[in-house]
């Protein structure tokens, strides 16, 4: 997809993807959605969101592709170098992965809960967020626009942008109408936030699920007198402090790095399912919504996804059995021996033990919930851009 756009002089640029699908790890749980999503991605994308085959790098350890394109952590990260060196200012990537996530603890100090995020490849080897973002994130143009979805656990903030709380679904709608970088608007009187799920924790099982078939119906009121009831539109890089939920927005225009949104299976502290009885995965609901409404929003999009996958969790907390056996797969792993975490140059990190082995840690009893990260923070009532 290139050209320009009618009526404009803006060039329309090119779309490219890189999809990585990693099904079985050794010693890991085998994740046999894995290569049937990443497939199904392809599809996807070809047919509803106009990619042209050639354009788009599948990557899955399978005999019917080539062995170059197997998820190694080699191969990997060439496919991402290369899919970044051909992008310019006006194209778009789409950026896939399926698979298993994990967490590191680091003394970097560039995490706010001193654990770096990472995927598995198909070797058992981890690509941290550190690596992932200095190759993926920070050599696009200005103008480029990314958006990377991640079906695996621990990977809210995987590309380590800047925003993550403020992105969340409960947030009123932010509304730019035109002007100079600096303004506030506030968003009035009476306005309610929406909750995605009503969260009811199972006692028996130490773990939650949703309380309501309905989510977002249980509204909360906004004083819009206080300070965190105003919007503000900032200048690009005025300031980056750490996410809170009032973030500044920026306008388009003011923007000088490239426009990239995350969107994670779950939270940096959560375990993301798949129903191997159903086939249902956060990607299938990800691919069913947009099919059905291509011009969705990022909030519509997150709505039906949290709701979707609220249903599994019910279904997977009621289906537990006295022994811990269920039908239910995460993307989480086992404990890898020391010397198997390879994580490149950052020799201050050292691998976080299995939450099986943290009984104190309390992403065990969380539910799961689908989050947004970005590098500006999101208009969640914007259409999805693919």
């Amino acid at each position: 997809m290139s050209g320009a756009i009618p009526g404009s002089s803006k060039p329309l640029g090119v779309s490219r993807a890189l999809l990585v699908g990693v099904a079985k790890v050794d010693g890991f749980p085998n994740l046999p959605q894995a290569h049937k999503d990443v497939v199904r991605m392809k599809e996807f994308l070809i047919r509803s969101r106009g990619y042209l085959p050639e354009n788009i790098v599948l990557m899955m350890h399978h005999n019917s592709v080539a062995k170059k394109f197997y998820p190694s952590r080699t191969n990997m990260l060439r496919e991402i170098d290369l899919v970044v060196q051909r992008t310019s200012q006006y194209d778009q990537i789409f950026f896939y992965y399926t698979g298993h996530g994990d967490q590191v603890t680091c003394k970097h100090n560039s995490e706010p809960d001193n654990k770096d995020e990472a995927i598995l490849t198909y070797t058992g080897k981890r690509i941290i967020d550190n690596v992932l973002k200095a190759r993926l994130v920070d050599p696009l143009p200005q103008g480029a626009k990314l958006f990377a979805l991640w079906d695996c656990c621990h990977s809210q903030t995987v590309l380590d942008l800047e925003h993550y709380n403020c992105n969340e679904l409960w947030r009123a709608p932010l509304k730019v109408l035109t002007g100079l970088a600096r303004k506030t608007k506030s968003i009035g009187q009476g306005l309610s936030k929406r909750l995605s799920a009503n969260i009811l924790k199972d006692s028996s099982e130490g773990r939650s699920s949703s309380k309501d078939d309905s989510p977002r119906n249980a509204p909360l009121a906004i004083d819009s007198g206080e300070p965190s009831a105003l919007y503000r539109v900032s200048s690009p890089d005025s300031y980056l402090p750490r996410c809170t939920f009032d973030c500044p927005i920026t306008l388009p225009e003011n923007r000088v790095k490239a426009y990239v949104v995350s969107l994670s299976a779950c939270k940096d502290n959560e375990l993301a399912y798949d129903d191997n009885v159903t086939g249902e995965t956060v990607t299938k609901f990800f691919i069913e919504y947009l099919e059905r409404n291509p011009e969705a929003s990022y909030r519509e999009l997150l709505s039906y996804i949290q709701e979707k996958v609220d249903v599994i969790t019910r279904r997977r907390t009621q289906a537990i059995k006295p022994t811990g056996e269920t039908t239910y797969r995460s993307h989480h792993l086992e404990r890898l021996p020391e010397n198997e975490v390879e994580i490149e140059n950052w020799h201050t990190c050292e691998h976080h033990r299995s939450h099986s082995d943290d009984e104190n840690d309390a992403s065990t009893l969380s539910s799961q919930q689908p989050a947004y990260s970005s590098q500006y923070r999101l208009d969640m009532s914007q259409i999805v851009e693919l």
